[in-house]
Order: C-alpha cells, then structure tokens, then sequence
C-alpha cells in the first residue's frame, strides 16, 4: 500500500473514531434545558434570600423560608434528572435489524 493511501485511511479512521465518540456522546447527553432550568432555579434562590422584609419577627412570614426550601428540592430534582438521562441504561433500545 502507498504511504498516501496508508496516510488517507489512517485520517478516514481517525475522522470516524471521533464522529463515533461524538455521537455517541450526544446520544446519552441530557436535555440543555436542565442546565438552564437549574440556573434559573439558583439564581431564584439568590434573589429570595437577598430579599429584605425589615421589622416583622419572621421575615415574609416563613413563606420566603419555605419557597427556598422548595426549590433547593426542585435543583436536586434536576440533578436526579440529568443523572438519568445520562445513563444508558435508560434509554431507548433500537429495534434489530432484520
């Protein structure tokens, strides 16, 4: 064999190792949106407990409490979410081919 015909397979291999390994990447990736989604939820939480309610014994009357209580439950939530997501075992089986 030539070495540019050696040289061009060895690239065409190396093109479709990665091609590979990039599918099969985004084939087990969780959905953007989670990301998203927990940032939105993090920065909630940011805000809620910058948030001042100055001279009652229990500021917004514990609702503020329970709202971020609530949605550190909802980040772990998206976190069991992604985890799922990205494992294989989860996901769709392709049909045989026949």
């Amino acid at each position: 064999m030539s070495e540019i015909k050696r040289r061009s397979l060895l690239v065409a291999l190396a093109g479709v190792g990665v091609a590979g390994a990039f599918y099969a990447g985004v084939a087990y990736a969780a959905d953007p949106r989670l990301d998203d989604a927990d940032a939105l939820v993090e920065k909630a939480i940011l805000v809620l407990e910058a948030a001042e309610n100055p001279g009652p014994k229990i500021p917004f009357g514990g609702h503020r409490n329970k709202a971020v209580h609530d949605l550190k439950q909802a980040r772990a939530q998206i976190a069991k979410a992604k985890a799922y997501a990205d494992n294989p075992k989860n996901q769709p089986k392709k049909p045989k081919s026949e």
